[in-house]
């Protein structure tokens, strides 16, 4: 006798019981791809970048896009991102050295937010101020109120947390011998107000700070503050 053939089974219709005639279980859910790793711009790029940020707020006053903007730039707890917030916040302050108060007052701004918002690193704030101090003196010649800026924002990144006065004994060497370092933390110290010109810990920064010619024309660092 012919011998019927049996009805093929159905994928995955194997085990107890034959299963013939069962569906097969749903095939499992393939896994999310990673996301995109994102590509930032180079260091510089960002230094760049930001300045064209800080002009296009200086004119149209939206502090939420500026900032925006800067978060962007900087992707802050994202690899490289120290290297970017630095040269994020060397860009704005060599920009506003050389202009009015008021944009000096408006770089702080954004950059006082993003670092309230963890969008700017105290590590990247640090960094970005050693160029401005090292050429400080250079960009005086042409602009007389590059000091009296810069030392606001010092003293305003001091005020948010991001620095304290010491930082100015790690600054560039040149900045330490040829800058008038001394006298310019003593001016930070005014800008402070309060007690800060009376702090031990900052008239000691100050006296570290002081060249040979500070200590002949002062008996102390608070002498040299007060003359200030």
């Amino acid at each position: 006798r012919r011998r019927t053939l049996p009805p093929p089974r159905l994928a995955g219709g194997g085990g107890a019981g034959g299963g013939r005639g069962e569906r097969p279980p749903p095939p499992a859910p393939a896994p999310d791809p990673a996301a995109p790793k994102k590509e930032y711009k180079s260091p510089g790029e960002c230094g760049e970048k930001s300045k064209n940020i800080l002009k296009e707020y200086f004119v149209g006053g939206d502090l939420d896009d500026a900032v925006l903007s800067y978060n962007e730039l900087v992707g802050a707890g994202d690899e490289g991102s120290v290297d970017r917030g630095a040269k994020v916040v060397e860009g704005g302050v060599f920009l506003v050295l050389e202009m009015k108060a008021e944009n000096a007052t408006k770089f702080l701004e954004v950059a006082l937010r993003c670092h309230k918002e963890k969008k700017l690193e105290d590590a990247s704030v640090v960094a970005g101020l050693n160029d401005p101090l090292e050429f400080l003196s250079d960009i005086e010649i042409d602009a007389p109120l590059a000091g009296a800026h810069l030392a606001t924002i010092v003293s305003e990144f001091i005020k948010a947390g991001a620095l304290k006065l010491d930082f100015l004994l790690a600054a560039p060497e040149y900045f330490r011998t040829d800058g008038k370092p001394a006298k310019f933390a003593g001016k930070v110290l005014k800008k402070l107000g309060g007690d800060a010109t009376d702090s031990e810990s900052n008239l000691e920064v100050v006296e570290k700070l002081m060249t040979s010619d500070d200590k002949e024309a002062h008996s102390s660092a608070k002498d040299l503050v007060a003359s200030l």
